[in-house]
C-alpha cells in the first residue's frame, strides 16, 4: 500500500491482476522481499504483464544469472524491452556471445546485466559487424570475449559510423595496427568518448615541449604507455610539470620522452623518489638521467633500487663501469661510464645469469630491499601528515 501510495504509476496498476503475479514471479526468481519491493518501485512499468516477466526470468535463470543479477538487469532495461524482444531473438544473441567464449556467469553479471539491450540485437545486422571488424584488426575470437567482458557497450557502436573513424584517428597518430589492436584490448572504454577528447589534451602537453606530430609517431612506434595511462592528458601534463620542478628543461624532457616515451605515464611521486635515489644513493644527478632515461621508467622498488644496492653490497659495481678496472680507492659512487643500461634492461633471471649470481640470493635481498623501502615510504608519509597537521595547530603528539 505504501509502495502504492508514493508511486501513483504503481497504483494505475491492477493489484490482483498484474501486481501480485509479478510480485510472486520475482520472488520465485530468488529476488528478496526488500529487492523484490525495489524493483517494483523503480520498475513498476514491468509489472504491467506478469507473464512476460515471467517469461523473462526463467530465460535468465536458464543461462546461469543469479537473482541479485536479475534485479540489476531489470533495473536496468528499458519499460517497454521485455515486451518488445522475442525470447528466441535474445536466445540468438545468447548463443553468439557464448561463441565468444563468454562463459554464463561472466554473461550474466559483466555483460548483460551492464546492457540489456544487447539481447534486443539483431546478430548478423548488428553484433557480427562488429565482432568481424575488431577480428580484422586482429584480435582472435577468444580476445574479442574478453574486449567484451571488459567494455560491452562496444557491441552497441556502429562499425563504420563510430568504430572505424576511432581506428583511423589511432593510425594518423602513427599506430600500427598491432598497436590499435592493443588499445582495443586494453582499454575500450575509450571508445565511447570522441578520440579528439581522448588524446587532444595529451597532444597539447606535449606540443608544450615542443614535440610534434612527427614526434609523436616516433614515440608511438616505440611505446603506447603516455597514451592509454589512466587519465592521460592529466598525467602526460603532471609528469612533464614535475620533471621541469626537477629541473629538467623542455628540450631535455622532449629528449628523454623520445628516448623513452613511457617516462610521461609514471606518476610524478615515483618519479620523484627515482631521481632522489639517483641523486642520494648513486650519487648521480639530471645527466646521469638524461644519459638513461631507462632510471625513470624502470620501478624504482622493483628493479632499480634492489639491482643497484645489491651489486654495490656483492662489489660488482666495476663490472658495470666501462674502460675502468676495480679500483681499491674507489667510492663505488660514481655515475661516469656506468652502464644503467645494461643494468635494467633485463629480466631478473637474465640479469642474475649473465653476472653469474644465485637467482634464489637475489630475490631473498630483493624482497629485504622492498620491505625496508615500503616501511622509508611509510615513516615519510606519516611525517608529512603530521607536519601538515601541525600546520593547522591540531596535532597533540611529540
Amino acid at each position: 500500500m505504501l509502495a502504492a501510495v508514493q508511486n501513483p504509476g504503481l497504483s494505475s496498476l491492477d493489484a490482483a491482476a498484474q501486481v501480485q503475479p509479478s510480485v510472486r514471479a520475482l520472488r520465485s526468481a530468488g529476488i528478496g522481499a526488500q529487492d523484490c519491493w525495489f524493483t517494483v518501485s523503480k520498475r513498476w512499468q514491468l509489472m504491467a504483464e506478469p507473464a512476460v516477466l515471467s517469461r523473462w526470468l526463467d530465460f535468465l535463470g536458464v543461462y546461469g544469472m543469479q537473482p541479485r543479477d536479475c534485479q540489476n538487469f531489470l533495473l536496468r532495461c528499458q519499460p517497454s524491452f521485455l515486451a518488445a524482444t522475442t525470447l528466441y531473438q535474445a536466445g540468438q544473441v545468447v548463443t553468439f556471445l557464448k561463441g565468444l567464449g563468454l562463459k554464463d556467469d561472466l554473461l550474466a553479471a559483466r555483460v548483460l546485466c551492464v546492457w540489456p539491450e544487447l539481447l534486443g540485437r539483431d546478430v548478423e545486422q548488428q553484433l557480427r559487424p562488429v565482432v568481424s571488424y575488431l577480428m580484422s584488426l586482429g584480435l582472435e575470437v577468444a580476445g574479442v570475449g574478453r574486449v567484451v567482458v571488459l567494455w560491452p557497450e562496444i557491441l552497441l557502436k556502429d562499425v563504420e559510423g563510430q568504430l572505424a573513424p576511432w581506428v583511423a584517428y589511432l593510425r594518423g597518430l602513427g599506430c600500427t595496427t598491432a598497436q590499435v589492436a592493443d588499445v582495443v584490448c586494453l582499454c575500450p572504454h575509450l571508445l565511447g568518448f570522441p578520440p579528439e577528447e581522448v588524446f587532444g589534451g595529451v597532444l597539447a602537453a606535449l606540443a608544450d615541449v615542443g614535440i610534434d606530430a612527427a614526434d609523436v609517431r616516433d614515440m608511438v612506434s616505440a611505446s603506447l604507455a603516455f597514451l592509454i595511462t589512466p587519465s592521460a592528458s592529466a598525467a602526460v601534463r603532471a609528469a612533464v610539470d614535475c620533471l621541469q620542478q626537477q629541473g629538467f628543461t623542455r628540450e631535455q624532457i622532449r629528449e628523454m620522452a623520445l628516448a623513452r616515451p613511457e617516462v610521461l605515464a609514471i606518476k610524478p611521486h615515483d618519479l620523484d623518489r627515482s631521481l632522489r635515489f639517483v641523486r642520494e644513493s648513486i650519487g648521480g644527478d639530471n645527466a646521469t638521467v638524461l644519459a638513461c632515461p631507462l632510471l625513470l621508467c624502470k620501478p624504482l622498488g622493483q628493479v632499480l633500487g634492489p639491482r643497484y644496492s645489491f651489486i654495490q653490497k656483492q662489489g660488482l659495481g666495476h663490472k658495470y663501469t666501462k674502460g675502468e678496472a676495480p679500483s681499491s680507492g674507489s667510492s663505488g659512487n660514481s655515475t661516469s661510464g656506468f652502464e644503467f643500461y645494461k643494468l635494467l634492461v633485463a629480466e631478473d633471471n637474465d640479469w642474475c645469469a649473465s653476472m653469474g649470481l644465485s637467482v634464489n640470493e637475489y630475490q631473498g635481498f630483493k624482497l629485504v630491499w622492498d620491505e625496508e623501502y615500503s616501511l622509508q615510504l611509510h615513516q615519510e608519509a606519516a611525517s608529512e601528515f603530521q607536519a601538515e597537521l601541525k600546520k593547522l595547530g591540531i596535532y597533540e603528539g611529540s
